[in-house]
């Protein structure tokens, strides 16, 4: 199994917080490494979140919820 968290550089160092804004895959989809699996929303600006690996995508964190660097979002089984 392998954690999808939100990278640590994917926005500026000032903006701590953001949210998933739609999960490009339903849970239990089958997604393959460095496809596009979400959109994340950083102050007005959609940044897209890749699969860190092939399997099954389990989804732990639900659009608009806020998230914080580092923050595991979803599993790869």
């Amino acid at each position: 199994m392998t954690d999808v968290r939100v990278p640590l550089d994917l926005w500026d160092e000032d903006d701590k917080t953001g949210s998933i804004v739609m999960w490009l895959y339903p849970d239990g989809a089958q997604v393959k490494e460095g496809e596009l699996i979400a959109e994340i929303l950083v102050e007005k600006v959609t940044l897209e979140l890749e699969s860190p690996a092939t399997g099954t995508l389990r989804i732990r964190v639900e659009p608009e919820i806020v998230v914080n660097k580092g923050d595991v979002v979803a599993t790869i089984e």
